[in-house]
């Protein structure tokens, strides 16, 4: 249980590193940029703690190895009130999202509640149903069982008819 909450717990956080990871724009408004590769710069979104949010001018390749090295900042540096508020915006999204989690697994939890509510009901019906045909198939066999008797004396009775004859 407790790795089955761990996972989704994992599976809630990639949501926000994804939301933190580089943006990558290959499109972006003039004047395009270049990197040593002769190659339009890609324009990317810094998420460290220093520039959350912040986008610069890389090689295309930056995050393999650094790619040529070319680097160059779009954006003005923000000011220290403007990186507060970013971090304490990111932080609320963490929190949200931790809690939209909780959430989904609570009622993922009355579902499986519910669900097993019913399975319980239609076992009870099913071993009601069982214990009818359980009941029937008891009346039959004796019904057989006295057929098979009459059968058996019937036959009997025949042969000793048949014999005297």
């Amino acid at each position: 249980m407790a790795t089955s909450s761990s996972s989704s717990a994992a599976r809630c956080r990639q949501r926000v590193v994804l939301l933190r990871q580089p943006n990558r724009e290959v499109e972006y408004e003039p004047p395009m940029r270049y990197c040593y590769h002769r190659m339009v710069a890609s324009r990317w979104t810094a998420w460290t703690d220093g520039n959350p949010g912040r986008r610069f001018y890389g090689c295309p390749y930056y995050y393999q190895d650094g790619g040529c090295g070319f680097f160059a900042w779009h954006d003005n540096k923000f000011d220290e009130r403007a990186n507060t508020v970013i971090k304490e915006l990111l932080d609320d999204i963490d929190k949200l999202y931790d809690e939209n989690c909780l959430l989904r697994r609570v009622e993922h939890g009355h579902r499986l509640g519910e669900e097993v509510d019913s399975i319980q009901s239609d076992l009870r019906k099913l071993r009601r149903r069982h214990e009818l045909y359980d009941r029937e198939l008891r009346k039959a066999e004796k019904k057989f069982k006295v057929a098979m008797s009459l059968l058996f004396v019937t036959w009997v009775w025949l042969c000793v008819v048949y014999l005297k004859m």
